[in-house]
């Protein structure tokens, strides 16, 4: 891997020019008469200045929320046979040279390399006499967007080169080349960086709320516990080596622990979760994109009669996997109270704050697919529109009632889901483990699970997840760690088509026929832009199997 093109070498003075800009007694100097490294560092505002930049490449709605949940069995987007957001994924048509998140390699090692920068440079950085603690708290933010950025090029890639210094290519004109580190040794590094970060960091920032959304101990121990989840499943862990299950239950049960004592306890109302800016059980988040406009939250998945474009759509896959209310039971047992001839009436109480579907109202008015909410020409639509992270009171034809909401990046759930999932794999079922799932459960108001084995907690913990955090960019890289998605993902999927009025009839005709290639497809494809860089030069950097 050359670094002169991958790792972005002009990082700093990027990052030095977005420091200037926000500093008036800078704004004299001469265009070319760039802040010093040595400046930035010396001067505590001009450091935490740098520290802010490195968040910028945090997931948000865009990066992860509508294509990932389009490239599983969650979403259909309206429009993606012809986007490189999700089509690539589900018709198997990605390459090397073509295939989505592929500009996320760049972009991570990019951050990384802004944080081994301000590393090297931590030294220099002086104290603040009025914040004694500001000094320490930067060092733990960037070791743990740090850990954060390698999770991501792990999840998606596998083995990736591990940089832990600042590397530059100028001082070898033949470039620099490294091998791909094992994902044993990356997650390594991952966990070092967190433990760190969790001495040097508060745990949270409710005695200084201007720094929210800065990373806090408890966020560092949430994703500890989600890394080491992911290096005890199925893809990670081939093996089933039950050591990893029990450090990642261990993990599991401090981030609850700590989340729950901070104050980050489960929200009443589920709904509320992703229209609120502030609620108590989100422990992470980023500012979500705004209303209006291409590519405004509300404008892309509103329903067209509401004067949004459609091009988001739940699929009837996920659908039918939501629960009947009173039973907690799928609507596949006879036993669940299901009526497919009203298929919409007792269902999980999340479904209703997840899914906006045909006949439910909506601004004031039942959405109607053969009319208003019609997809307009050539939209492969499933009938069915999101509602979570959507505002009812947004008006989409004068652009009015939109107020500001977060992209969830952690929350409790997923902690005591996590933990579950993690502790009925060390010691099966248990209080512990039937405790954390009912927990989410009993938030949602459905009957609590009172007994199971431990495939069949298994089972129902996953399902769990699926529910619980739909469309949140979870399930892409769930059922992936799982070794299920050539099952999932690789299959037709469904919308819903109403016929009549009064007693209508409900048909499910094929969306699309997906595929998912389990000989390859669990891990991205290396960008052939790197591949390119170091073929014939260095042959421990290969590409990933099948591509």
């Amino acid at each position: 891997m050359k670094l002169t093109v991958n790792i972005r070498t002009g990082i700093l003075s990027a990052l030095i020019l977005c420091i200037c800009a926000c500093k008036k007694n800078y704004l004299d100097r001469k265009p070319s008469d760039l802040i010093t490294e040595e400046e930035v560092f010396k001067n505590i505002e001009n450091a935490e200045r740098f520290v802010n930049t490195t968040y910028q490449s945090l997931p948000n709605i865009f990066q992860t929320g509508w294509p990932l949940s389009s490239a599983t069995d969650e979403t259909n987007q309206a429009i993606d046979n012809s986007s490189a957001d999700a089509g690539n994924f589900n018709t198997g048509s990605m390459s090397p040279s073509n295939f989505p998140l592929s500009w996320q390699w760049e972009e991570y090692y990019g951050k990384i390399r802004a944080c081994n920068i301000f590393l090297k440079n931590y030294d220099k950085v002086p104290n603040d006499p009025n914040y004694p603690d500001r000094r320490s708290r930067l060092k733990g933010e960037i070791l743990l967007l740090r850990a954060f950025y390698y999770f991501q090029l792990v999840v998606r890639w596998g083995n990736v080169p591990l940089l832990q210094q600042v590397e530059n290519p100028f001082d070898n004109p033949e470039g620099i080349y490294f091998k791909r580190n094992s994902i044993e040794e990356v997650l390594g590094a991952v966990i070092k960086d967190l433990d760190e970060a969790t001495v040097l960091l508060p745990p949270t920032y409710a005695e200084r709320p201007g720094n929210w959304g800065r990373a806090s101990r408890v966020i560092a121990l949430s994703l500890k516990g989600r890394a080491l989840l992911y290096f005890a499943s199925p893809l990670y862990n081939p093996a089933n080596d039950q050591s990893r299950w029990t450090r990642a239950a261990n993990a599991c049960k401090a981030a609850l622990d700590s989340a729950l004592t901070n104050g980050y306890t489960l929200n009443d109302n589920y709904g509320e979760i992703f229209t609120q800016y502030f609620n108590k059980e989100v422990i992470w988040s980023r500012p979500a994109p705004g209303a209006f406009g291409d590519g405004g939250i509300d404008r892309e998945m509103n329903p067209r009669g509401a004067n949004g474009y459609g091009n988001v759509n739940p699929i009837q896959e996920l659908v039918d996997d939501y629960e009947m209310k009173n039973t907690g039971l799928p609507i596949t047992d006879p036993a669940s109270g299901y009526n497919p001839q009203r298929p919409y009436e007792g269902r999980d109480p999340r479904f209703y704050a997840t899914i906006l579907y045909p006949g439910c109202v909506w601004k004031g008015r039942p959405l109607n697919p053969n009319s208003d909410d019609a997809p307009r020409p050539g939209q492969n639509a499933t009938n069915y529109w999101p509602r979570k992270y959507l505002l009812e009171g947004v008006n989409l034809f004068s652009s009015t009632g939109a107020t500001d909401r977060k992209w969830v990046l952690i929350r409790t759930a997923e902690l005591y889901l996590n933990y579950a999932e993690a502790q009925n794999e060390v010691a099966g079922p248990g209080a512990d483990v039937l405790g954390a799932l009912n927990a989410v459960r009993g938030r949602a108001g459905i009957p609590a699970v009172t007994s199971g084995t431990k495939e069949s907690l298994r089972e129902r913990i996953r399902h769990e997840r699926r529910i619980e955090l739909a469309l949140e960019a979870h399930r892409f890289w769930d059922v992936r760690r799982w070794k299920i998605a050539e099952v999932t993902d690789n299959r037709e999927i469904h919308g819903v088509t109403i016929t009549g009025s009064g007693n209508v009839t409900y048909s499910y005709p094929v969306v699309e026929k997906r595929v998912f290639d389990p000989k390859r497809a669990y891990w991205l494809p290396v960008p052939q832009a790197e591949m390119d860089k170091v073929s014939g030069r260095n042959p421990e950097f290969v590409q990933n199997p099948g591509w």
